[in-house]
């Protein structure tokens, strides 16, 4: 931007260009530049600011929790999952008590 400044200087003091000021192009490329600095300012500000008030701990604290959550469902699901196959045996026990094919299972007990 500087460089294309400079030019635009000695274009203008040799009089092949217009004093009016920059084209669409410079001003665009401008505009993205700035805009682009600026955020990174911004990103680099908020990332300084969340590690001053020390933001991470509670980041590492919430996915402690979270896989601990979650290893607690999987836990419970899996009982629930042995639950529900221990009841459809025995309904299948009680179903062929009932139609008189499990007669072979009275000595089991």
């Amino acid at each position: 931007m500087e460089q294309d400044l400079a030019i635009r200087v000695e274009e203008i003091s040799a009089g092949s260009a217009s004093v009016l000021g920059p084209d669409f192009l410079t001003l665009f490329a401008m505009l993205f530049i700035n805009i682009t600095a600026w955020t990174m300012i911004s990103v680099g500000i908020l990332y300084t600011f969340l590690g001053v008030v020390c933001l991470q701990g509670l980041s590492e604290r919430l996915e402690k929790d979270y896989r601990e959550r979650v290893s607690e469902w999987k836990r419970k699901k899996n009982v629930d999952d042995n639950f529900r196959q221990q009841k459809e045996i025995q309904r299948q026990y009680e179903n062929d008590r009932w139609e008189g094919r499990g007669e072979w299972y009275d000595d089991l007990e």
